[in-house]
């Protein structure tokens, strides 16, 4: 039993070792090779403005090696919210994406500078800062009191409208049709569209058991369908409602919005002469 668990320990040395890289992976990260220099920083805030600058400060040291720079890396993400809401009846577009936008890549390099070190910390600190492309500014499109079918199909593509409103259509019922249609001003009222029934389920009463809905003809298995002449009018006034009356809220607002966002996942990497590098833990900065 000993033998074996003298291979098996040999074994994961073995693996261990195969694995090592040149990078050093600290602070929450593991090390993965020859060790680099130990580093920590701070950003300012946790937001930045497109085409500003982000500051914070470093502190870093090394004991086994001597260091030559750090760099600024970052990846980029692209977060697109979208909401529709219609205002008819309850039928909702809610959609959230977050992507990757760009990869990890270089920033900013900073020197090292021996004015940095600080006999207090024992340490090298320095404060610097980096830069966050202007075009990276967050667009917000968000009930506008005016609708703009241009920018309709660029943020939601060019069906949505078509296929929002056919969603609709297939929620509609008798008193939606009636109070929408009405209101509209497409009739004076709904008369002819209108048949009643009773549900004795529901209560003995009449006025209580009574119902409307459309005319219907009842099929030899006895099931019932609107008849068809009202089916087609129904149509034929469905296709004079816009996309933006099914969404005009009560406030005078169209009930759509848009929000497209950027973030960056931030490091800072701290290299020796023999190019051996630490990195902090990444830090998440919102554009505004």
């Amino acid at each position: 039993m000993k033998k074996k668990f003298q291979i098996m320990a040999l074994v994961i040395l073995t693996i261990a070792f195969a694995s090592c890289e040149k990078h050093d992976f600290f602070d929450e990260n593991t090390i993965t090779g020859a060790v680099g220099p130990e580093a920590y920083w701070e950003i300012e805030s946790s937001a930045v403005k497109a085409g500003g600058e982000m500051g914070f400060t470093a502190q870093y040291y090394s004991s086994v090696s001597k260091i030559d720079h750090s760099e600024v890396w970052y990846s980029l993400d692209k977060t697109i919210a979208k909401t529709v809401n219609c205002s008819w009846l309850t039928h909702s577009y809610i959609s959230s994406i977050k992507s990757e936008e760009r990869v990890l890549q270089f920033i900013k390099q900073f020197p090292h500078l021996e004015e940095y070190r600080s006999d207090s910390l024992h340490a090298y600190t320095f404060a610097g800062t980096f830069p966050v492309s202007g075009t990276l500014a967050p667009v917000a499109w968000v009930r506008p009191t005016e609708f703009d079918s241009t920018k309709m199909a660029t943020y939601f593509g060019e069906n949505f409208m078509t296929e929002f409103k056919e969603a609709v259509k297939a929620k509609m019922t008798f008193s939606t049709y009636r109070d929408k249609y009405v209101s509209l001003g497409f009739m004076e009222d709904f008369k002819q569209y209108t048949d009643s029934s009773y549900d004795w389920n529901v209560s003995d009463d009449p006025e209580v058991a009574k119902f409307y809905h459309f005319p219907q003809d009842t099929l030899a298995d006895g099931s019932v369908k609107v008849q068809q002449w009202v089916l087609d009018s129904m149509d034929y006034y469905w296709n004079q409602v816009t996309f933006e009356q099914l969404i005009l809220a009560s406030d005078g607002t169209y009930d759509v919005s848009y929000n497209r966002n950027y973030s960056i996942d931030a490091e800072l990497r701290v290299y020796d002469v023999e190019g051996v590098y630490s990195k902090t833990t990444s830090k998440e900065i919102v554009i505004n």
